[in-house]
């Protein structure tokens, strides 16, 4: 990305809104225009048409690297049919993709700040939990962390930035986002799905494997960063650890000098088989 991107994370790209999307891009051989999706929402009754433009969902879409451009017209990444293929049959897996892709990007690109935004909203909600959710706090929390990590004052990054956070944490299963209104309170789950937990996994293998060793340790850091990405209590990592090494042959466990994982061979594609 060619400069830093907002801090703010769009509310307007809700849950229902991105399957009937990846739905679109799913069923068509082309590319479409932002006329075409109208068009196709219109004739499937979906919420879609209800929109009056959907650039705001296009561009956080291909922020996330799930949609890409060519000459106006707009198509699944291969990333996104990927995907969109597992989404269609696991409905609930939608979110746990979603919440990935925007807690992990910053580590793969720096200017995409509003997934820092993302990561320290959901960091908090963890370290603190289980507690009420109070967004004005949050809001404070990520402008105050801004000011710090970046020098920026001032940033743009709002309720309306938290609601878009919870649009996707709200919709994990299991939850861990439970209550309505002013009443809701974040606590840490005890399992989540098998994909999630792999790819959560696979990002800390890779991101700390910068010496390209075959096997890394898999020590309290580790395990914590992965439970934070998962949003699961750390007392559950062994079992979903072992839960992920029977679903995926590319997990390979080692338990000598401490336990050690290879994760070598993971890819999206890895998540169809």
């Amino acid at each position: 990305m060619s400069k830093p991107t907002s801090f703010h994370v769009r509310h307007d790209l809700q849950p229902s809104l991105t399957l009937e999307l990846l739905n679109i891009f799913l069923s068509q051989l082309h590319g479409q225009t932002e006329y075409d999706l109208k068009q196709i929402a219109l004739s499937h009754g979906f919420r879609l048409r209800e929109r009056k433009e959907y650039k705001k969902l296009i561009k956080s879409l291909m922020e996330l690297e799930i949609i890409q451009e060519d000459c106006g017209a707009f198509s699944l990444t291969p990333q996104g049919q990927i995907i969109s293929r597992v989404v269609l049959y696991q409905q609930d897996l939608l979110a746990d993709f979603i919440h990935f892709l925007y807690y992990t990007s910053f580590d793969l690109d720096t200017n995409k700040r509003f997934s820092w935004s993302y990561r320290q909203v959901c960091d908090t909600l963890w370290l603190t939990a289980p507690g009420i959710i109070n967004r004005d706090l949050l809001v404070n929390h990520v402008t105050r962390e801004a000011l710090t990590e970046f020098g920026e004052n001032g940033i743009s990054f709002s309720i309306s930035s938290v609601s878009g956070i919870l649009n996707w944490v709200t919709e994990l299963v299991p939850p861990c986002i439970l209550g309505q209104g002013i009443e809701q309170h974040f606590v840490r789950r005890d399992y989540c799905s098998v994909e999630l937990f792999a790819l959560a996994l696979n990002h800390v293998y890779k991101t700390r494997n910068s010496a390209n060793l075959s096997h890394i340790v898999i020590d309290s850091s580790f395990r914590d960063e992965v439970c934070r990405i998962s949003l699961i209590n750390p007392d559950r990592f062994s079992e979903m650890l072992l839960l992920a090494e029977n679903s995926f042959s590319c997990i390979d466990l080692r338990q000598e000098r401490g336990d050690r994982i290879s994760m070598a061979n993971f890819e999206w594609s890895t998540l169809e088989n």
